[in-house]
């Protein structure tokens, strides 16, 4: 599964600037920001062999003066371990119709069981919320009725005999899912928004800018929301889905389609069949009236299902998925498992994709014109697409024993982004990958926990950043200590030994240790088992009289929640155009190192080759090496940490000179980087930013050039520059130029953006409701109305800020028609991160009002106590009447 962090979704700078501008008024009530997924992670962690030995003197000092705690202990109390294996699951089918006014699903499953290992008389199924009308033992063509027992969550069967695990079994089950009447607990978590499984979208069609759509989500255990089955990571099965639709709709499920029947009643049946066997959790099905483009990767079906309206664009979102499964198959030595490849794009989804087998799930966002995908360098959709297929052999062919071992599906997948961009785009995109993720971690309030994590609170919470982006860099980490060859031939036997089974960290150490001939304990329980990272401070001496250079690397993370570090190195040392290069080992809290150096160094980078990429590092260098670092040395975090340490001395004549040359840097996003930093550093650059923001190759780059020349200088002579900007291919870059238009003639501004209400581009749309949101009037409120339809998940975010923002300057006219659209988001937004925002967006209309509402009491009652015109008094009582009505509006969505 793809979780998507909000930088995928949220146009950037012009809404990031909303957001923290568009604060509450001072009086409006605030409600607590809502946490990433691992904020309640609370359990306690067994402290890693690797640190036990730095505090034994604490402890036995402690057992001395301490008074012996007498609390009962519980033996692995809230340990996360692997689900019991007591009867398996050999195969599923499923024949079922769906009710679209109810939300109902219709199922008849027949399911083939086996004791694991032990006899055993009696078998539970996982079935959330379901009614149950049928359970029966299959015998031949005999249904006999079994004594059962239902809690609304389990399903408890009395088999009626004893079965060995060499007798396989049949039971019948006849039930109808409910997703919608689901108890609270599935309501969802941060990872997943919703857990019902089954999600009807617009149901009664009434929603005319998106179509009715029937889709699944499974991971971790929502499955059983709408079949019965054992909803556990290591179970394994065939199952087949025959499926009864209107005949419009189209079908997508795992494996092949392999009839599909028309019925007299203007319905069709599409009969699924998967095999070989998956998890329960990767069954999916998908109905919709979707455009299906078709593709191949060595005649293997590769197909997208898209709605009509993006069918255009299909191979434009999707068309390198064919060389993503070559290129995937290559570098493990292992082609692509499975039959055939099909890839949907749904509405409303509650994450950010999801790779059934073989029939990979993305919400809409995936879905842009060719235009839109001008302005998504970073690739995306490219990360994602690449994520879920490569999924396929790390998640899906093998799978993670229990969800504590989620890192031998989502590190992986993580990682393989890294890979595909370093194939596909070059060392630059990857790398520069690598650090937006490192920092999206390093950044996280998120609390530390294990990547092997066996005590986790809820197991949507490990769904986080330590097991995508610190497990994404520990994968590079582990690359580059075994190096490339090994690596790769490494994940190959991993793949082999633990073929269509599930598996756990060990058996990923164990096929690295069979390649390499190496003990890698130290790595594992160093990455997997511990949590943390390691913060450096390094700094570099030389005594020209002895004609040493001294290296010294000082590890200052807490070592009473963090281990000592071990890693090997690579020290580069530049002196006069040549460079010598130096294997260290790093394994202490101070590490000093003393190299031979004729002459002063012009650089010493300590760990050149960047093997520590999850850590934090402060690496102390002059302005002249910094200079030296990024003119001379090629990689991305060499001229990204000189760029960013110069930054703060840019006025410095070297710094900016450095900067200059930046400006022209091979790789685009350092080009972005050097133009915003030479805001503070504008005389004598205009000339340049109106030549980027004419002729730079990225669209990133050009509007940042045009935000640049709209901060530094308010010159009406720059107004011709916007304007053409207003033709470019980008709509990032429109949106740029409408507002550097607004900030020299409001009148202009507000006439274009009134021309672009109706344009696709949401960087496009969001520029316009931000003009509105300042200098707007309520002609422009139905252009908010009209734009909630074309924003769905985190898009939601800026939307519900910036039209609460419009509504506090607007009549109560517009206020009226504004608050049950901002209220139904605050019910019914896509995600809990939406719903906070339009939670916190009502407040800080309420609190207007309530402004308001104080504000013409005191001059009603100043007026009464003057003895003014009744009509006077009358007037304002109306008002004051009509703000009352929008704050009795407000109030029910509040108090929810």
């Amino acid at each position: 599964m793809r979780e998507i962090f909000l930088r995928n979704f949220l146009p950037g700078a012009i809404i990031i600037a909303f957001l923290v501008s568009c604060g509450t008024s001072k009086k409006s009530t605030t409600t607590s920001t809502p946490t990433k997924k691992a904020d309640s992670l609370t359990a306690m962690r067994l402290m890693d062999s690797l640190t036990i030995m730095a505090k034994l003197d604490s402890v036995e000092h402690a057992a001395k003066t301490q008074k012996p705690d007498t609390t009962p202990k519980v033996a692995f109390e809230n340990y996360r371990g692997s689900a019991t294996l007591i009867n398996q699951l050999v195969n599923t089918e499923l024949h079922v119709s769906f009710d679209w006014g109810k939300q109902y699903l219709y199922g008849k499953a027949t399911i083939t069981l086996k004791p694991y290992f032990y006899p055993t008389d009696s078998l539970t199924f996982d079935a959330k919320g379901m009614d149950i009308h049928e359970v029966s033992m299959l015998k031949g063509k005999e249904k006999l009725p079994l004594k059962y027992s239902y809690d609304s969550m389990q399903l408890h069967i009395n088999l009626g005999e004893t079965y060995t695990d060499k007798e396989e079994y049949k039971i019948y089950i006849e039930y109808t899912s409910k997703p919608n009447e689901l108890k609270s607990e599935q309501e969802g978590s941060a990872a997943i928004t919703s857990h019902k499984g089954l999600f009807f979208i617009n149901p009664d069609g009434k929603n005319k800018t998106k179509p009715r759509e029937i889709w699944t989500q499974g991971e971790t255990e929502d499955n059983s929301c709408w079949f019965p089955t054992i909803d556990k990571p290591n179970q394994r099965m065939t199952e087949e889905i025959y499926m009864t639709v209107d005949k419009i709709d189209k079908t997508l499920s795992n494996g092949e389609l392999v009839s599909s029947t028309e019925n007299k009643d203007n319905t069709r049946t599409d009969h699924w069949v998967m095999k070989p066997g998956i998890p329960p959790y990767l069954v999916m099905m998908a109905v919709g009236p979707f455009s299906i483009i078709h593709d191949k990767w060595k005649g293997k079906l590769v197909d997208y299902y898209i709605d009509a309206k993006y069918a255009p664009y299909a191979k434009d979102i999707f068309g390198k998925t064919p060389q993503m499964i070559e290129f995937f198959s290559n570098i493990l030595h292992f082609p692509y498992p499975w039959n055939k490849y099909d890839q949907v794009i749904v509405h409303d989804y509650v994450s950010g994709a999801m790779e059934n087998t073989t029939a990979t799930l993305h919400g809409d966002f995936l879905n842009k014109t060719r235009r839109e995908l001008i302005d998504d360098p970073l690739n995306t959709g490219e990360d994602i697409i690449s994520h879920e297929l490569f999924h396929h052999w790390f998640g899906d062919f093998v799978t993670c024993e229990s969800w504590s071992n989620i890192s031998l599906n989502e590190s992986f997948a993580d990682y393989s982004e890294f890979l595909w961009r370093q194939y596909a785009w070059g060392e630059d995109y990857a790398d520069q990958y690598l650090h937006v993720s490192m920092r999206e971690y390093l950044g996280s309030a998120a609390p530390q926990h294990n990547l092997v994590d066996f005590y986790y609170k809820d197991k949507e919470d490990i769904f986080d950043v330590v097991s995508y982006n610190k497990g994404g860099g520990i994968m590079h980490m582990l690359r580059s200590v075994v190096g490339d060859s090994a690596f790769f031939a490494a994940l190959h036997l991993y793949l082999e030994m633990n073929k269509l089974s599930s598996a756990e960290v060990p058996q990923l150490r164990l096929a690295f240790e069979k390649i390499t001939g190496q003990d890698l304990n130290w790595f594992f329980n160093e990455w997997f088992y511990n949590k943390g990272y390691p913060i450096l401070n390094i700094d570099h001496s030389y005594d020209a009289g002895s004609h040493k250079e001294t290296v010294t690397i000082e590890q200052v993370q807490d070592l009473t929640q963090n281990p000592v570090f071990y890693m090997p190195l690579q020290v580069d040392i530049y002196t006069n155009g040549k460079k010598e290069s130096h294997s260290v080992i790093m394994d202490r809290t101070e590490n000093t190192y003393v190299f031979d150096a004729q002459a002063k160094p012009d650089l010493v980078v300590a760990d050149a080759k960047k093997m520590m990429y999850v850590c934090v590092k402060n690496e102390n260098m002059s302005m002249s090496e910094r200079e030296y670092q990024y003119e001379h040395l090629p990689l991305y975090m060499d001229r990204y940490e000189a760029l960013n340490d110069l930054s703060t001395h840019i006025g410095d004549a070297g710094a900016k000179a450095t900067f200059v040359k930046a400006l022209h840097d091979r790789f685009w996003a350092l080009r972005e980087f050097a133009v915003e930093k030479m805001q503070d550093s504008i005389p004598g650059m205009k000339n340049t930013l109106m030549d980027i923001a004419v002729h730079d190759s990225s669209s990133n780059v050009r509007a940042e050039a045009i935000s640049s020349l709209s901060s530094g200088y308010k010159d009406g002579t720059l107004i011709s520059i916007y304007r053409n900007a207003l033709n470019d291919s980008s709509y990032k870059v429109d949106g740029e130029a409408l507002n550097a238009i607004v900030k020299i003639n409001t009148d202009e501004a507000l006439k274009d953006a009134h021309r672009y209400e109706n344009a696709d581009g949401l960087e496009l749309l969001f520029s316009v409701a931000a003009i509105y949101t300042q200098y707007g009037n309520d002609s422009c409120n139905n252009f908010f109305v009209n734009l909630q339809d074309k924003v769905t998940g985190y898009q939601q975010i800026p939307y519900v800020v910036l039209y609460g923002r419009f509504l506090q300057q607007c009549s109560d006219t517009c206020a009226s028609r504004g608050v049950p659209i901002l209220g139904n988001l605050v019910r019914n937004g896509d995600n809990h991160y939406v719903k906070f925002y339009a939670k916190s967006t009502m407040q800080s209309l309420q609190s207007t009002y309530k402004d308001r509402e104080s504000d013409l009491t005191g001059k009603i009652n100043d007026l009464k106590g003057k003895g003014a015109d009744s009509r006077q008094v009358s007037d304002l009582q109306n008002k004051l009447n009509s703000v009352k009505n929008i704050e009795d509006l407000i109030k029910p969505y509040l108090e929810e």
